[in-house]
């Protein structure tokens, strides 16, 4: 190369090409080129990435809320509706409960058949027809006190359930059962001496009607003695039902209206009276 040649100027064709047409080599020349406007661009795309981010997790957190307020929702709906059909359940039971209660109770007490109502709880007899009160009448019942007698307890209450009267009788005599011996004795800390089941006049020398008394020891009469035989306790009637339960007097009024007696049912001397004329035997009698 001549003199002439080296100091002439460069023509662009001369000049060897040097850009990178890689991917990468573009990438760096327009950011090169076009550096601010790269920038804005790349700050853009950033926080759009960014916002596209928190919308995503907010949107999922937003589903997955509904999603449980949803499941939460129908899950009390069907527990409501259990309860509403068990509910309704019950009730239909109870409404067919109680219509054959009225079938029997229809069946058991005709409405043109007078029969008697005792309610314990309000210590009150009713003697009804259909929807009419004949007679009604406060009473004493049962106590619900126990007495232990050899291993057994004995507990005085008035049954519940369905009964009859089944024999009515005026000035009636007691023949108290063993048990009456044996509370009298307790109740005043006394011994207990048993002769029930000797001979009849075994206590000749004790009054009548009255409960034999040795000394500290009380005497259970024979059976049939007139030891045993006790007037004016049951009153002046008596209207007799099963097991040994009466309607009946009593030689202690202030006791009515309250739970004192020893099963049977205790009424002041007028109302007594009232019933043994009144009421027949068969009549039947629902004590609740």
């Amino acid at each position: 190369m001549d003199e002439h040649e080296r100091h002439r100027p460069r023509r662009p064709e001369d000049i060897p090409e040097r850009r990178n047409y890689t991917p990468g080599g573009r990438i760096r020349r327009i950011f090169h080129d076009y550096r601010g406007t790269s920038l804005v661009m790349m700050l853009t795309v950033l926080v759009a990435a960014g916002l596209f981010v928190a919308t995503s997790a907010w949107a999922v957190n937003e589903r997955l809320t509904r999603r449980v307020t949803e499941m939460t929702y129908l899950k009390d709906t069907r527990s409501l509706e259990f309860v509403r059909q068990r509910e309704a359940q019950r009730v239909a039971e109870i409404a067919a409960k109680e219509k054959q209660l009225a079938e029997k109770e229809e069946e058991l007490a005709p409405r043109n058949t007078p029969y008697i109502v005792v309610s314990l709880a309000e210590r009150r007899m009713l003697y009804l027809r259909g929807d009419d009160t004949l007679y009604k009448a406060p009473v004493a019942v049962g106590s619900g006190k126990t007495l232990v007698m050899g291993g057994t307890t004995k507990r005085f209450i008035t049954p519940r359930g369905r009964m009859a009267i089944t024999h009515k009788e005026l000035d009636p005599v007691w023949v108290p059962p063993n048990w009456h011996y044996i509370e009298y004795a307790r109740q005043r800390g006394m011994g207990i001496r048993d002769m029930s089941n000797a001979s009849p006049g075994a206590l000749r020398g004790y009054a009548p009607g009255r409960v034999p008394v040795s000394g500290n020891t009380v005497i259970i009469p024979p059976w049939g003695s007139p030891q045993r035989e006790h007037k004016g306790v049951l009153g002046v009637a008596k209207l007799e039902m099963y097991d040994g339960y009466y309607f009946h007097g009593t030689d202690n009024p202030a006791s009515i209206g309250s739970a004192a007696s020893h099963g049977c049912i205790r009424m002041y001397k007028d109302d007594i009276l009232w019933m043994y004329r009144n009421v027949p035997v068969g009549t039947v009698v629902y004590i609740y």
